[in-house]
C-alpha cells in the first residue's frame, strides 16, 4: 500500500470516527431534552391541578404558565436537535458509501444509472459506463435528475464532437479543488439527498413554469375589484343609514358568489398544481442555498455559483431567494385550501384572482430562470461526482490533453478503475498510429486491457483523475465493439449484431475528427475463414492517419496477413504459466504475438477431456 493510500484510509477513518462522535453527542443531548420536555409537561399538569385543588393559589397558575412556556421552548429545541441528528445520520451513510467505493463494494452503492442507458451508443454498454457495477455506479454522488443526467453526458463525451480542451481543463481545476474538500462535498450531497424526492427533479414546479395557459383575464379581475369595492362601500353606507340599505351590499355579495362560482373550476385546477409543487419549494431552496454559500476558488465552480446567484449577485436574483419568494406567495394559497376560509376570503375579496396574479408575476420575473438554475445544480453534482475518483485513486494522475491533430494515447502504469487496488494490475501502453493487435490465451487479460484504455479515455475527457501514473492523449472519438448480444425476438444473430457495431465504428471514422476504436474478438460468431477475411477488411478500412485502435483476437492467421505492411500494425500479447498448482496469469502486457493456448487445459479443468 502506498503512502497516499494509507493517508486516504486514515483520513476516511478519522472522518468516520468524528461523525460517530458528533452523532452520539447529539443523541445523548436529544435524550436529555426529551426527558426534560416530559418533566416540564408533567410539572405543568401538576401545577394546574394544584391550582384548582388548592383554592386557586395564583402562584400555582403562574408556575404552570412558566412550565408550559419552558415546555414549548424545549420542544422546539428538541425538534431542531432531531433534525440535526437526521442530517448527521445521512452524512454517516454518505461517508460509508465513500469507504465502500474505495473497496469497490458495489452492493453499498444503490444508483447504477441503468435507467439512463442510451440505446445504440458507440461505447457505453461495452465499457460498463452505466448499469450494475459500472463507472457511474462507482462515482455518482448525484441525487437530482439534473446531476445524474449531466454526469451521464460528461462520461459519454467521447462520442460527441463538442468536447473541447478548455472545458476539460476547467473541470480538472474544479475537481482538484473539491478533491481536498471531502467534508464539504459530503455536506452538499447531504443537502441534495435530504431534499429531493425519488424522482429527483421538481416535476410539478417545472410543469407550472412551462404552462402558459393559466392566467386571470383583465376583465374578470376588473369586475371582481369593482364588485368588491362596491360591496364594502355599500356595507359601510348601510351601517350608517340603516337596515333597509343592507339590500345593496347583499346584492353585491350575491354577485360575488356568482363570480366565485364561475371561476371556481378553472381556479381549482390552477391551485391543485400549486399544491403539487409547494413541497418542492423549500427543498430546492435549501439545495440552492447550500451551493450559493459554498466557498470555492476555481473558475468553473464560481461560474456555476454565478448562474445561481445572478450576474449582479443581488439577493433578489439568487435562486434560493427566488424560490423563497414563490414559497411566501404560496403560503397565501394554503389559507384558501380550508373550505370555510375559501368561502370567506373569496366572498369579500377577489382572493383567488389576486393569488393567481401574484404567482403569474413571479413566473414572469423569475420563472424562466429557474430551469437554467436547476441545470446548474446538475453541473455542481457532476463535478462532485468526478472528484470521487481522487478519493478512490489518490495515486492517480490528472491526464494531459494534447493539442496534436493526430491521434495519440500514451499511459504509464495504467489500471482499470472498476478493479480494486488489491486486484488491479497496471500496464504501460502507447499507441500513436495504426492498430495494436492483442493476442493471448483465454482469460489472460486482452478484453480487460481494451476496457482499461476505453474507460481511462472516458475519465480523461470528463475532466477527472485516472488510475494511471501518467496519461496523455489527444481529443478523439471513441467507438467499441466488445459486448455482443443476439436478439432472437428481432431475428438478430450474434454475428449480425456484431456487424452492426462494426458498421457504427466505420461510420464514426468518417467524421472529420481523430478516433480510437476497440474491437474485441472480431467476428467471433462466424467461421474461421470469414472471420479472418472480414477482420482484414475492417483493418484496411480503418487504416487512416487520423485513426488508432486495438483489436484483440485468437486468430493467429490474421496476424500473418500483413506481410506487405499494407496496414500499420503493432503486436502485443498476454501470457500464462503452469506449475503444480495449475494455470496462472500475470496480466502483464508484452511485445509481440502470443504462441500459447489454454483451451484444452481449461476444458479439462471443468471435466471436458478426451
Amino acid at each position: 500500500m502506498t503512502e497516499r493510500l494509507k493517508e486516504r484510509d486514515e483520513a476516511l477513518e478519522a472522518r468516520s470516527h468524528s461523525l460517530d462522535e458528533v452523532y452520539k453527542d447529539l443523541d445523548s443531548a436529544a435524550d436529555q431534552l426529551a426527558n426534560l420536555r416530559g418533566f416540564l409537561f408533567l410539572a405543568c399538569v401538576a401545577l394546574v391541578a394544584l391550582f384548582f385543588y388548592k383554592d386557586r393559589v395564583v402562584w400555582f397558575l403562574l408556575s404552570a404558565i412558566i412550565a408550559f412556556v419552558l415546555f414549548l421552548a424545549v420542544a422546539v429545541r428538541h425538534g431542531a436537535m432531531k433534525s440535526k441528528m437526521k442530517r448527521f445520520q445521512v452524512l454517516k451513510e454518505i461517508h460509508l458509501q465513500y469507504i465502500a467505493r474505495t473497496r469497490h463494494d458495489f452492493s453499498a452503492l444503490a444508483d447504477s444509472g441503468e435507467d439512463l442507458q442510451i440505446e445504440k451508443h458507440p461505447f457505453s454498454a461495452d465499457l460498463d459506463v452505466l448499469g450494475p457495477k459500472s463507472l457511474f455506479s462507482l462515482i455518482s454522488v448525484a441525487h437530482t435528475t439534473y446531476g445524474r443526467t449531466t454526469l451521464r453526458d460528461w462520461l459519454l463525451n467521447a462520442s460527441e464532437d463538442g468536447v473541447d480542451k478548455e472545458t476539460i481543463l476547467a473541470r480538472q481545476e474544479a475537481v482538484k479543488e473539491l478533491s481536498n474538500k471531502l467534508s464539504s462535498v459530503e455536506e452538499w450531497e447531504a443537502a441534495t439527498k435530504m431534499n429531493v424526492s425519488k424522482k429527483g427533479s421538481p416535476q410539478a414546479l417545472l410543469a407550472y413554469i412551462s404552462d402558459s395557459g393559466i392566467s386571470v383575464s383583465k376583465g374578470m379581475m376588473a369586475v371582481r375589484i369593482v364588485c368588491t369595492v362596491l360591496l364594502w362601500v355599500s356595507f359601510v353606507v348601510a351601517l350608517i343609514i340603516g337596515k333597509w340599505a343592507f339590500i345593496v351590499p347583499s346584492i353585491f355579495f350575491v354577485l360575488q358568489m356568482l363570480l366565485m362560482a364561475v371561476s371556481y373550476k378553472k381556479n381549482s385546477l390552477f391551485f391543485s398544481l400549486v399544491e403539487k409543487f409547494f413541497p418542492e419549494l423549500r427543498a430546492y431552496s435549501n439545495i440552492f442555498t447550500s451551493i450559493e454559500k459554498a466557498d470555492v476558488s476555481s473558475t468553473y465552480l464560481n461560474t456555476i455559483k454565478e448562474k445561481l446567484c445572478g450576474s449582479s449577485k443581488t439577493e433578489n436574483e439568487s435562486a434560493s431567494n427566488q424560490l423563497h419568494s414563490l414559497y411566501k406567495r404560496c403560503l397565501l394559497i394554503q389559507a384558501r385550501m380550508q373550505p370555510l376560509l375559501y368561502f370567506v376570503l373569496n366572498s369579500v375579496f377577489p382572493f383567488d384572482e389576486l393569488c393567481i396574479r401574484l404567482l403569474e408575476d413571479w413566473k414572469a420575473t423569475s420563472g424562466k430562470e429557474i430551469p437554467l438554475k436547476l441545470k446548474a445544480i446538475g453541473e455542481w453534482e457532476a463535478v462532485m461526482s468526478l472528484s470521487v475518483m481522487s478519493v478512490i485513486y489518490p495515486d492517480g494522475c490528472m491526464p494531459v490533453i494534447l493539442d496534436s491533430e493526430t491521434p495519440e494515447f500514451v499511459a504509464k502504469e495504467m489500471g482499470h478503475p472498476l478493479i480494486s487496488e488489491e486486484k488491479i494490475v497496471r500496464n504501460d501502453f502507447s499507441l500513436t498510429k495504426g492498430c495494436a493487435i492483442i493476442t493471448g490465451s483465454n482469460m489472460s487479460g486482452k478484453t480487460t486491457l481494451l476496457r482499461t484504455i476505453g474507460v481511462n479515455m472516458i475519465l480523461a475527457y470528463a475532466g477527472t483523475v485516472c488510475p494511471t501514473k501518467e496519461l496523455s492523449l489527444t481529443l478523439m472519438s471513441l467507438g467499441a465493439s466488445m459486448r455482443i448480444e443476439d436478439n432472437l425476438g428481432e431475428g438478430v444473430s450474434t454475428f449480425y449484431a456484431e456487424l452492426i457495431k462494426i458498421e457504427r465504428i466505420v461510420q464514426l471514422s468518417k467524421k472529420n475528427r481523430p478516433m480510437l476504436y476497440l474491437i474485441d474478438e472480431i467476428f467471433r460468431g462466424t467461421n474461421s475463414k470469414d472471420r479472418t477475411d472480414g477482420a482484414w477488411i475492417v483493418l484496411k478500412k480503418l487504416n487512416k492517419p487520423t485513426i488508432i485502435g486495438l483489436m484483440s483476437t485468437h486468430d493467429y492467421e490474421l496476424c500473418k496477413m500483413n506481410t506487405n505492411n499494407e496496414v500499420d500494425l503493432v503486436y502485443y500479447h498476454f501470457s500464462e504459466y503452469y506449475d503444480d498448482d495449475g494455470l496462472h496469469f500475470d496480466y502483464k502486457l508484452k511485445d509481440g504475438m502470443s504462441t500459447q493456448t489454454n483451451a484444452k487445459y481449461l476444458m479439462k479443468l471443468v471435466g471436458i477431456d478426451d
